[in-house]
């Protein structure tokens, strides 16, 4: 079943223009996961837009980053300062992707592809990329039972499940046409500054 995951991760792909694609449980455990590959070569401190959703801090914060707000508007995505971390959690469309980041996708009931709950992170690292797999699924690989698969990392229980990626690209079906438009602005949004 896992064949659907990498069918939903190519789709998803092909349509951002990403070399690599990485499906997760939700955009912000896509956004957690990007930052930690970055915190884990060197990054210590990012800037972050006074309004977005509040798990953006929040995550930065569990991290242990130093947080520094900067107060400028944004619309669909905006890069996490400092980072290679962009969180496009309300711009899913054609050819978006920016070589050298790391896109983060929601696809939550009301965003633009739904899968209820899903996320995925859009890469051109194959390190971050082939790391950011075994991350996901406890530091193991999915595709090997387990046992004959060890753990190599300590990881998160953050993976798409197969029945996830069969609902997106069942929606994905559905969205011939669709309004290739952010869904969402920073003035949707409220100030989450007090996240220090």
């Amino acid at each position: 079943m896992w064949n659907y995951v990498t069918i939903f991760e190519n789709a998803i792909k092909g349509i951002v223009g990403a070399p690599y694609g990485v499906a997760t449980d939700c955009c912000t455990h896509a956004i957690f996961i990007s930052l930690l590959w970055e915190k884990e070569h060197g990054l210590e401190e990012v800037g972050l837009p006074t309004k977005t959703y509040i798990s953006v801090p929040q995550t930065c914060r569990h991290l242990g980053f130093k947080i520094r707000y900067y107060d400028k508007s944004w619309k669909g995505a905006y890069n996490i300062i400092g980072s290679d971390t962009v969180d496009s959690a309300c711009h899913f469309s054609e050819n978006t992707y920016i070589e050298g980041h790391h896109h983060c996708l929601s696809f939550q009931h009301r965003k633009t592809l739904s899968t209820i709950r899903g996320g995925m992170i859009l890469t051109d690292n194959k390190s971050f990329a082939d790391w950011a797999r075994l991350m996901i699924y406890d530091g193991r690989d999915k595709n090997k039972m387990m046992a004959f698969d060890k753990p190599t990392l300590c990881g998160y229980h953050y993976y798409m499940p197969p029945e996830t990626a069969i609902l997106g690209l069942e929606n994905l079906c559905k969205l011939k046409g669709f309004k290739h438009e952010p869904i969402a602005t920073d003035e949707d949004y409220d100030d989450v500054s007090h996240w220090v």
